[in-house]
């Protein structure tokens, strides 16, 4: 991994890691305009740094609508995502939005500001969910952490909001130092739909893939057809009865 840059954001006029700002394409017009935008949202420096890399600039994350990038404003750190310029969407302005009410029930990294074109955000230091439950001794702290999860879930079916990527946790959840899970990325969200995060969210962790076996060892759950069955009263009637009974049969 190279050495962390931090630069000011006039500077990426004529900057390398300027490219960065219109994605996948390099567009002087467009980044003119997106350093005026960067500015509006009182980012004083952005530090080029993390597990990605293009064209030898490093960043915090890459997705194929959005790259992410580490910023600071006022001395303090937080994620800047950005769109690409040959993102499938036009705006993340609804993205922003439904981050708002995931933060409306403490979900969610803390929406800061946006634009159409930006989200600044909380940066959260956390590990994969999968890379954090092979790194744990301690099953009350594996079963308290999975049950706050399923909470978290469960609010987000409560006022209506569908992740829309639970099924495949692994890449939208990071679990912190202090243990605490934090559900990411609300780029494929919508109210629009029935929510199913609790319904996609167990079926991940105990059902399907490689993480129920890593989990078992933590966990002492019913049989597959016992959750399933928790899973199908939930389903039919959300309700925090519903929730219990379904937590109980996890084992959790």
């Amino acid at each position: 991994m190279m050495k962390p840059v931090m630069l000011k954001p006039d500077s990426l006029l004529t900057l390398e890691e300027g490219f960065i700002l219109t994605y996948p394409r390099r567009d002087v017009e467009v980044l003119k305009r997106r350093i005026e935008a960067v500015k509006r949202l009182g980012v004083n420096l952005i530090e080029f740094t993390g597990s990605k890399e293009v064209s030898n600039v490093n960043l915090l994350g890459k997705g194929t609508r959005s790259v992410i990038v580490k910023v600071w404003v006022s001395g303090y750190t937080y994620a800047l995502k950005i769109r690409r310029l040959d993102s499938s969407i036009r705006s993340l302005k609804s993205e922003a939005e439904n981050m708002k009410i995931a933060n409306s029930v403490s979900v969610g990294p803390k929406l800061i500001s946006y634009n159409s074109d930006m989200i600044l955000m909380e940066l959260v230091d956390g590990k994969p969910i999968l890379e954090w439950i092979n790194t744990q001794t301690d099953s009350d702290v594996v079963r308290r952490t999975l049950f706050k999860l399923i909470l978290d879930a469960y609010r987000l079916d409560a006022v209506g909001l569908d992740h829309g990527e639970l099924s495949r946790a692994s890449k939208h959840i990071l679990v912190k130092s202090n243990n605490e899970p934090i559900i990411l990325d609300f780029g494929s969200s919508s109210t629009n739909r029935r929510p199913s995060n609790v319904s996609s969210l167990v079926s991940y962790l105990f059902i399907r893939g490689t993480l129920p076996k890593n989990i078992q060892k933590f966990c002492q759950y019913s049989s597959r057809e016992e959750i399933l069955d928790g899973l199908r009263n939930y389903k039919s009637k959300p309700s925090k009865e519903a929730l219990y009974n379904l937590i109980g049969r996890l084992g959790l």
